[in-house]
């Protein structure tokens, strides 16, 4: 029996929206090891699928099915690109779909890894991906597969006859080859996961957003870049919190991350902004992809403090994880 863990990952941003330039999208993102895929394998005559009972405890039955309905469609799709039949295979470990970690793509790679790697052949993440479907829009969770780490990825060639030419999501973006990752760093910082209720944006509503909200202003657009470039890559390899929590403050308010943040609940936004009030104190928030899952760096106790205040405020629940960078991708046992 071989398992196989992935990491999952949060998405600070896409950085061009605007494709004015002729390239569209790039991503900026981080592997962690908290929370995570795994599942375990073995050669088998036919599919079959089955998940740890504790699973059955911490999601409802709907969503087991839905993954489990998933799992079956990308096992069929890399066993007939291998020219196999069957495998067997127990997922041991699952995090929420559309929250803003990423678990579309790392089921993916992870059944598609999990399934080359007992059949012996040598398939990467981005072959994978292109079996798959994933990949459209971000290189984020690619990367944090195969490299983990802290990750920017160059976006998309733009226009009549290139990559992409229209403004689309992952969801929507078939077809379309990964983006290169250009930028990859140990990443050292702790990072505390607030998932309170929030909207869960996905599938038409995501696809009708970018209609709706692109091209995003050019002049926000090179105010991400500046920032990027010349603060946030520079205080990742410097290891200084500081420069990095401001542009994280910072991006929440700008470009296409500004529209992600504005559409979620009331919520998940007086969280961020009430964290940003800490910026002080050395705390620094920011939205994971659409969310509803807030990312924050910083004073730990601080952070869950205010955390639990939010989630009193308004009558809720809500999941705090303290986790730390996947720096080394997905693991193979």
């Amino acid at each position: 029996m071989i398992t196989i863990q992935t990491p999952s990952r949060i998405h600070m941003g896409l950085i061009d929206l605007n494709g004015s330039i002729g390239r569209v999208d790039g991503g900026i993102g981080l592997a962690l090891e908290e929370p995570n895929i795994k599942i375990k394998g073995k050669e088998c005559d036919e599919i079959i699928i089955e998940f740890d009972r504790k699973l059955f405890k911490k999601f409802n039955c709907e969503y087991i099915k839905n993954i489990e309905d998933r799992i079956y469609n990308i096992s069929n799709k890399v066993l007939k690109t291998i020219n196999e039949e069957g495998i067997y295979l127990k997922i041991l470990s699952l995090f929420p779909s559309h929250s803003g970690l990423g678990s579309g793509t790392q089921i993916s790679l992870a059944v598609g890894k999990l399934i080359t790697e007992i059949y012996g052949k040598d398939l990467n993440a981005y072959e994978l991906a292109k079996i798959t479907g994933r990949g459209g829009t971000s290189g984020i969770g690619i990367g944090a597969f195969e490299y983990g780490g802290f990750l920017i990825d160059g976006g998309h060639s733009f226009g009549k006859g290139k990559d992409k030419e229209e403004f689309k999501p992952s969801s929507a973006s078939k077809g379309v080859k990964p983006a290169p990752i250009i930028f990859r760093h140990d990443f050292d910082w702790e990072v505390v996961l607030i998932i309170p209720k929030g909207e869960h944006i996905y599938g038409k509503k995501e696809v009708d957003i970018f209609k709706k909200y692109c091209p995003v202003p050019l002049n926000e657009v090179e105010k991400i870049c500046h920032l990027v470039l010349m603060k946030m890559m520079p205080a990742v390899v410097e290891k200084n919190l500081e420069d990095f929590g401001d542009v994280v403050n910072k991006l929440q308010y700008l470009g296409f991350k500004k529209i992600e943040v504005n559409l979620q609940s009331d919520i998940v936004k007086d969280l961020i902004f009430e964290l940003h009030k800490e910026k002080d104190n050395n705390v620094y928030s920011g939205l994971s992809s659409f969310g509803p899952t807030v990312y924050t760096l910083g004073d730990k106790k601080l952070i869950v403090e205010k955390a639990n205040e939010i989630f009193d405020k308004y009558g809720i629940c809500g999941d705090i994880i303290i986790t730390k960078a996947n720096n080394n991708g997905y693991k193979i046992q």
